[in-house]
């Protein structure tokens, strides 16, 4: 005699049990279950606990369910619909272009320099409104940031920097009175450090690590060369200076 559980008083076999669980594994849902078996909800649960349904098969209970309800959608109806939503509830702009070009002017205003889209929460949506961060830098009455490596610009000290961004390092170093010196030679080789500080520590801006496999190979010699020769080798990435300006952790470690 097959082995039988009770359930609130009621006495329910070992083939009853594994037939639940084969139509959980099948991706029909607890209550399709209760339907079908006559059980109750907490038995459906209970016995098929820790079996779980694919995205496939929630994808189906989901088109079950509407079709109970006689909504199941048609590409007609789709369409039906999608044009009414556009005509009746678009939703409303919270920024108009105006705006949004405003926006930069006054990051302007302020910093003395055109924003980085990384300092800009909202890229997503200039992208969206003007096509690209670029475009709307240009229709803001400014030309496109040169950005991380384009040009050479000169710190507040007179150093010659190879980006935005090492000037923006340069700079920090300057008014909080760190003594530093550029593209000093690594000993014994012809790579220049970014900056070094004081007599045995360097400091590198990788701004291009994990996007140029060649660049990730010169990160990994500074890297050997700095812990051969005993050298501090403190790294810094676009992330530790945007939106926030993390220096001061950086280097205090």
């Amino acid at each position: 005699m097959g082995k039988k559980e009770f359930r609130n008083g009621i006495r329910h076999s070992a083939k009853l049990h594994e037939h639940a669980k084969i139509l959980r594994q099948q991706g029909f849902t607890h209550r399709e279950i209760v339907k079908r078996l006559g059980i109750s909800l907490g038995s459906a649960d209970l016995w098929t606990r820790g079996i779980t349904v694919t995205a496939e098969q929630k994808r189906a209970i989901q088109e079950r369910a509407r079709v109970a309800v006689g909504i199941a959608f048609t590409k007609e109806r789709r369409a039906r619909q999608g044009k009414w939503a556009r005509e009746h509830i678009a939703p409303k702009e919270k920024y108009t272009k105006d705006d949004l070009l405003q926006k930069i002017r006054t990051f302007y205003k302020v910093n003395g320099r055109i924003p980085l889209k990384r300092e800009f929460n909202m890229y997503h949506e200039y992208k969206r409104r003007f096509g690209s961060w670029n475009t709307a830098i240009r229709l803001a009455g400014f030309t496109t940031n040169p950005q991380l490596f384009a040009y050479k610009f000169v710190a507040k000290d007179g150093h010659r920097c190879d980006s935005f961004t090492e000037k923006i390092i340069d700079d920090w170093l300057y008014y909080n009175s760190i003594g530093h010196q550029r593209h000093v030679p690594y000993p014994g080789t012809k790579m220049t450090a970014d900056f070094v500080l004081g007599k045995n520590t360097i400091l590198e801006f990788f701004g291009l690590a994990g996007v140029q496999k060649q660049y990730d190979v010169l990160v990994e010699r500074k890297r050997r060369i700095s812990k051969e020769r005993g050298i501090q080798l403190i790294e810094v990435y676009p992330k530790d200076l945007f939106p926030k300006n993390r220096l001061a952790d950086i280097i205090a470690r």
